[in-house]
């Protein structure tokens, strides 16, 4: 755990007893920040101060009645608001229209830099709680700065925002987050380790958070905000007498003092989500993608067993893409084609799992997505196991693993016709999981299961290219480089060998998967002009 930084007393207010993400009440005492004691949800792993201080505001600061002055740009520097707004415009499509600026900075943006829109500025404490009845579905655009890690309760706040923007409107939220280069190199002296934040944010609970109250279509970006010298060292000032920072100071000393004030990017503690709002469901659906080619023999079983299963709370929708299959499993698949909760696709010719699988997302309108193969390795009976933490706010990928059973790690590959080939298969295994892991930093230990379940909204502005089972590969990648953490499930497993119906090619496909982890470590992971509300699959 991350040591105590300072351990000053400090009066403090209420104390929390669930998660303001998933309702959690399995909370943890993990260190003091500046005296105050934090703590972390064991479901869904944010970090917040608990009890929050008990700081009082005064009432006149609340809201700014008007823009500041030119000259008062936000802390970020104007090159830095101009930046951001080139961003939201693009994202919203919009060049003109009114901006609500909600932030607790000292400083924020004016007119001139939001230039085209008419700016409302507010401080978070002003709308926490209620959206003021004359501004409900004013506003196109907000920029939530400074807001979210301060507020007493960030889940009120995204929900009044909510109400103030028109239906659609977008969100642009930037917040320090704990799985940020910053964060991870300065660690317990991360200069955002302070009272002043309650809440302690990953991509991933941020998701979760936004997902609660309403909004969809994230995008993620990593700020590179422009920053200067004499920048950080006024901000080395304000920190710890920590080994670390004297060299820097030290260092920053002998620069030359024409470059004091040259702006230069650099990979900062910040990350800006971008989503829009969106109306609310009654209740959850999990879409279910089922790719289908030569599977005669076991898709009736399983599209019976599918549809027989009930998920408590959740409705179902199945996706059907047949690949005109050659041994009469279409014939099968179009007996299901009036049936109220299945969707059928026929492709005119195969062309690879991984492409009907695209199109199974391209029709899916569920909030969470499960891949299910068309025969009987997976136990449907593990989809509740599956699902729960997403519907509940607690993670947003999980994997169901074959591999993490204590005395089961071998079932996987043991053909009963074929064992020679069961060993060529669990040898693979380790050796693309090892080059997996070490180029992606990861510890999993599946990742190239077939149950892979997400919610949707994940999907939003990734572009997809793979074809056959590297689609696989392709897509565990670009969910974890988009800010997403797997959470991996164990689940039972009944492995088939060629003869019962496998289609993995021993040669062609272990190629494409080097090519894939190699291609999409550095590939642009965004496509250019994100279709409205899905991934470009």
């Amino acid at each position: 755990m991350i040591p105590a930084r300072r351990a000053t007393p400090v009066p403090l207010g209420q104390i929390r007893h669930e998660c303001p993400v998933c309702s959690a009440t399995d909370l943890r005492y993990e260190f003091l920040v500046d005296g105050v004691p934090a703590c972390s949800c064991e479901r869904c792993s944010l970090l917040f101060l608990n009890a929050h201080p008990a700081v009082t505001l005064d009432p006149q600061t609340a809201t700014v009645s008007s823009p500041p002055d030119e000259d008062e740009a936000d802390d970020l520097g104007k090159a830095n608001v101009a930046n951001l707004m080139s961003r939201l415009r693009r994202y919203a499509g919009l060049e003109r229209g009114r901006l609500l600026w909600i932030s607790a900075a000292s400083k924020v943006a004016s007119n001139t830099e939001c230039h085209g829109f008419d700016v409302t500025v507010l401080r978070p404490s002003s709308v926490e709680h209620d959206a003021p009845l004359e501004m409900e579905g004013r506003f196109d655009v907000c920029v939530l700065d400074r807001g979210l890690e301060t507020a007493k309760n960030p889940d009120r706040l995204l929900e009044s925002v909510h109400r103030m923007l028109v239906p659609g409107g977008a969100l642009m939220a930037i917040c320090p987050m704990l799985d940020s280069r910053a964060a991870r190199l300065f660690r317990s002296h991360w200069w955002e380790f302070k009272r002043e934040n309650r809440f302690y944010f990953t991509a991933d609970t941020l998701q979760s958070l936004l997902s609660r109250t309403g909004y969809g279509d994230p995008i993620i970006l990593r700020d590179k905000s422009l920053i200067s010298l004499q920048y950080i060292r006024t901000k080395l000032a304000t920190m710890p007498r920590a080994l670390r920072y004297r060299l820097l100071r030290l260092g920053l000393t002998l620069a030359p003092r024409s470059v004091s004030h040259r702006l230069f990017r650099l990979l900062d503690s910040r990350t800006t989500f971008l989503a829009r709002a969106k109306p609310g469901r009654q209740q959850s659906v999990l879409s279910i993608v089922m790719p289908v080619y030569n599977e005669r023999e076991t898709f009736g079983q399983v599209m019976d067993q599918v549809l027989a299963k009930k998920l408590n709370g959740i409705d179902v929708e199945v996706i059907v893409v047949e690949s005109n299959s050659n041994d009469g499993t279409r014939e099968l698949v179009r007996q299901y084609e009036d049936h109220p909760r299945v969707k059928v696709i026929l492709e005119d010719r195969a062309k690879g799992k991984g492409h009907a699988v695209r199109r199974g997302f391209a029709a899916a309108t569920g909030d969470v997505v499960l891949i299910q193969d068309a025969d009987l390795e997976y136990d449907i009976e593990d989809y509740d196991a599956l699902v729960d933490p997403i519907v509940h706010y607690q993670k947003n990928l999980v994997i169901g693993s074959r591999h993490t059973v204590q005395g089961r790690a071998w079932k996987m590959r043991q053909f009963n016709d074929a064992a020679g080939l069961a060993v060529f298969f669990n040898f693979g295994h380790v050796v693309f999981l090892t080059l997996f892991n070490l180029i992606y930093r990861q510890h999993l230990r599946d990742p190239f299961s077939m149950f892979k379940v997400f919610r949707r909204e994940c999907l939003y502005g990734l572009s997809f290219e793979c074809d056959r089972f590297d689609f696989d590969f392709e897509l565990v990648i670009k969910l974890l480089r988009k800010g997403y953490r797997a959470l991996e499930l164990p689940v039972n497993y009944k492995a088939r060998s060629f003869s019962e119906g496998k289609k993995v090619a021993v040669v062609r496909d272990p190629l494409t998967w080097l090519r894939a982890l190699v291609k999409f470590r550095t590939s642009p992971l965004y496509a250019e002009n994100p279709p409205e509300g899905a991934a470009r699959v």
